[in-house]
Formats: structure tokens, sequence, C-alpha cells
């Protein structure tokens, strides 16, 4: 397996960003017939503050609501089971195996499923869309990259070969970039299939009109029955107020919350829990915030154990959830939120506690008297993430470490990290597949410390081989043993001090059924919701 610096650049702003303009300047159906509102109970409209950056699979990069779209579009082979979402269910896939060693997946396909222009799904279908995805997006490099061989014996099997066993390839086949797509639609269209999406899924793209809107129709053949809804709209609402308008004036069905970029502040989000035409639907995420170290700086302040030790000890943690989140995020502890399968309790007991005096102590061990350290604190830009800049640079004023506050726009945050000309900064990562290989491995693997979205740590022989190990081993009863190991070791070497987990909550009127939300990928499907 090989993960590149490029794989993890490609997930910046700048490559959405790339893609939001390939997408528009094709002058995507500016125009559509449709009169299509909230109020029609067979629509649903959703508000989303941005356009999708793509509706492309096999170019996908996470982005929220280009996923969204993709998922409620195209099928995966298997998904995640709603309510609970803990284990996955065949979509695509009617069966499947595993051999012992991990590495041979093999598929019983669904028989009868054609995609939205009528060409048929097919094992030859599934090879195509999964190398076709592997070879023009580098984002999933670390996964489908993996994938020696596809064999299709016969129409409805499919064999895939793994170079190394990896248990979190199922994972990975739920995601976005692994929906199949239509070859004959992928032909027809060339290089505009983004423009062109097909797939199999319970809503077939009908338009987009750029900072407007997404239109799509249901699909009425849909092999697990047609949708209840008729038409989905997603509205590109930029400002978080004006979402919140729609909403409370019925213009929109739905506002999600699952962007803490974008967020609707909490002080707002109030008023929704006396209005009885708006219900709230909330879940505990896999997502983690935290105020990162550079851990690969030695001539960091931060390279100083007794300085981490000192700054995860200044944190009023408990103030922070009731200050500025009122609620709307959990604690978290360590490197894995606590509704992870792989969560250690122990590391609830050893993570570091709110202490001023013990902070302040630490500080003069390692040679910082009062006001003698002063640091940059880096963040995104938006409100909710200033609010916790100002939050944590309080905190750390109590016990003697200046910071100057430095919000910077996504594309040029991720490009500082990647250069690691930084000491603290705030940040967080938010899995897509359900297993902690998504935080732990690109998170913390020495080898990509020169990527974004990890925390630099510097070669360490013995957590590299540990992560690695728990990443390939095929039992789950001891892939969770080394993960324990894992997270004691890195919550004893203060990596970070880990803030919140921010809950996923998605408002909706009250008139709208159905709804379930998933934590990992936080991405809704609407087969099954309706309005009554």
């Amino acid at each position: 397996m090989t993960l590149t610096r490029r794989t993890f650049n490609a997930m910046s702003g700048a490559a959405l960003a790339a893609g939001f303009v390939a997408l528009t300047s094709a002058g995507v159906v500016a125009g559509f017939a449709t009169t299509a509102t909230a109020q029609e109970s067979e629509t649903l409209v959703i508000a989303v503050p941005s356009d999708p950056a793509g509706l492309e699979p096999g170019a996908n990069k996470a982005e929220p609501v280009g996923s969204e779209i993709i998922l409620n579009v195209f099928d995966t082979l298997v998904a995640w089971q709603a309510p609970d979402f803990a284990e996955l269910e065949g979509r695509l896939a009617e069966d499947w195996s595993i051999s012992d060693d991990g590495k041979t997946f093999t598929f019983d396909l669904r028989d009868g499923v054609s995609f939205q222009d009528g060409t048929p799904f097919d094992a030859e279908a599934v090879k195509f869309s999964l190398e076709r995805t592997k070879e023009m997006n580098p984002y999933v490099e670390a996964s489908l990259g993996m994938i020696e061989s596809i064999e299709t014996p016969n129409d409805d099997e499919v064999v895939i070969q793994l170079s190394e066993a990896y248990p979190a390839f199922m994972s990975i086949l739920a995601q976005p970039q692994a929906a199949i797509v239509s070859p004959a639609a992928v032909e027809k269209y060339g290089d505009d299939f983004a423009n062109h999406p097909v797939g199999t899924g319970p809503f077939s793209f009908r338009a987009y009109e750029p900072d407007t809107r997404v239109v799509l129709d249901a699909n009425p053949d849909y092999y697990r029955g047609a949708p209840a809804l008729k038409r989905i709209i997603y509205r590109i609402i930029p400002e978080a107020s004006t979402r919140r308008l729609e909403l409370e004036n019925g213009g929109v069905d739905i506002i999600q919350q699952q962007s803490q970029l974008s967020a609707v502040p909490s002080e707002e989000m109030k008023a929704f829990a006396a209005d009885p035409d708006i219900k709230i639907i909330e879940k505990p995420s896999q997502i983690i915030r935290q105020l990162e170290f550079n851990n690969s700086n030695a001539d960091s302040p931060v390279a100083d154990i007794k300085v981490r030790e000192a700054i995860a000890h200044a944190i009023d943690y408990d103030g922070l959830l009731s200050g500025v989140f009122d609620g709307t995020a959990d604690r978290v502890y360590g490197p894995l939120t606590s509704n992870s399968w792989a969560f250690d309790p122990k590391v609830e007991e050893m993570s570091p506690k709110y202490d001023p005096e013990l902070a302040k102590e630490l500080l003069a061990e390692a040679g910082y008297g009062p006001g003698e350290l002063d640091l940059t604190l880096y963040s995104f830009q938006g409100s909710l993430w200033g609010d916790v800049a100002t939050f944590v640079q309080a905190n750390l004023a109590d016990v003697g470490i200046s910071t100057q506050i430095a919000q910077t726009e996504f594309p040029s945050y991720r490009a500082l990290h990647v250069a690691g000309d930084w000491d603290i900064a705030l940040d967080g990562r938010q899995p897509w597949y359900n297993d902690p290989d998504a935080h732990v491995t690109i998170g913390y693997l020495s080898a990509l410390k020169n990527s974004a979205m990890t925390f630099r740590m510097p070669e360490n022989a013995e957590l590299d081989a540990l992560i690695l190990e728990a990443q390939q081993e095929p039992d789950m009863e001891a892939r969770k043993a080394l993960y324990a190991e894992i997270q004691e070791k890195l919550v004893e070497y203060v990596p970070a001090a880990y803030l919140f987990s921010p809950k996923l909550i998605v408002f909706a009127r009250s008139n709208v059924d159905g709804l379930v939300i998933n934590s990992a990928p936080p991405l809704n499907e609407y087969w099954g919701v309706s309005k009554n």
C-alpha cells in the first residue's frame, strides 16, 4: 500500500474548487422546467451551504454536498444498515465472502437491476467502475490502490483480489468513490460524465443550476422500490442565518448541521427546539476536533512533552462544551470517539483533565515563566471556529501562554499544515468509513507526517508497526486489542489536546418522515423519506 502526499493534498479546497469550476463551466443544464417547492408533498427541499464540488464518483474527494447527492443517484455494492448503521447490508451485492487471509473478496450480484439509462447492471459494470475510480482518483490510492485484480467469472459474480489483508475494505466499498457507474453513460459522455451522472440509485440526476440548486427525480424502476418522494431539490444557501429563516418559513424542508465550518450558531438552534413545526434529529458522530501540536518540528516549544501536557491541562473541556456548543457536541478523550467499536475506555481516565495549576507547574518545569511562551494559534475561518479559538486563547492566557489567533481559508490552511510551518492549530478529522483505520492510520502513521490531515508524528518504529498490524489484522477482537494499545500510547504521547466531537444534527420540518442519519460517513439517504 502506498499513501502519498498528493493523496491528501487532493482533498484541499483548491481541488474541490477546481471540480466545481469544471462542473459549472460546462454550462450544466442551467434552465429546467420545474416549479416544485417545499410546499409540495412529494418534493423534498434540502438547504446546503455550497455547490457540490462534483457529482462524479470516480473523482469524489469526500466533499459533503456532492457526496450525499452521489449516494442518492448511485448505488454501492454494500451500505451501512439503518437505523443503527453498525453492520453492512447488501445493495448491488446480494451476498459476499472473504478469504481466510483477508485478501480475496467474492461478491454475488443482484439480478434484474438496470441503470437509469436502461443499461443492465452486471459484473463488468462493477469491474469497470472500481478500476476507473482507482485510475482517476489519487484520493483513494490508500484503499482502492490495494486492488491487484478484479475478475468476473460470470455476469453475477465479482472477485476482488487485494495485495494485502485490509479488514476495512468492505467499509471502503460503501463510500461514494466506490459507487457503480453506467459504463454506457461514461462511453456516451466521456469527460462530461460528471455533468450527466447515471447510476442505479433511487433518484436520477435532472438538472444543476450553479449557485442555485441541484434537482433529482425519483427513479420509478429502483430495484428496492420507487421512492415515496417524486423529487429532491438541493437549494444552495451559503448564509446560515438564511437557511434558518427558510426552514422556519417553510421554504426548505431540511437543513443539516454536519459541517462545523458553516453551521447555524448554537444559540440560534434554540429557536428550533421551541418550534412545533420543526423537529430535531441528532446523533453522536465520529468526527474529532482537536488542538493539534506540530509533532515533527524539533525546534518548536511543543516538542517538549511538558509543554504539550501543560497546554492539554490548561483547557476547560467541559466549559467549552457548555459555553460554546450548548449540548451540541460531546467530549473526546483520545484518538477515537467514545462511540467507535474500538474505543478503549481506559483512555478516559488517562486523558488530561482541566487543571490550570498543574499546567503552570508543567510550564515552569519546561523553563517557561508567565508570559514567556508566545504562540500563533491557527484556525479555519468561520464564526464557530473563531469561538473555539477565542475560548482556547483565554484558557491558555490563564496559565501564562500568549497566543495570537490566525484564521485561514481552507486551502491555505491545508498548505500551511503540510509545510509544517506552525506550532499549534485547531484541526479535525471526519472519518468517511466506519473503522478506526480512518482515524489512526491516516492521522498517526509517521510515514504520512508530511500529508495534510495528520498529526505530523515523528518516526516511532514501535508505534508504526502497531498501526500497520492493527490495519491488516483480520480477527476483529485482535484488532480491537491492538487499537486499545495504540490509543493508550497516543494519549501518553499527547499529540494533541482532544477537544470535542460535534453531533450530527438535522433540522427538518415536522412533516418529514423516515429520515435517519449515519455517523460515518455523515451522509443522508432519502429513499425511505416521505412527507405527510
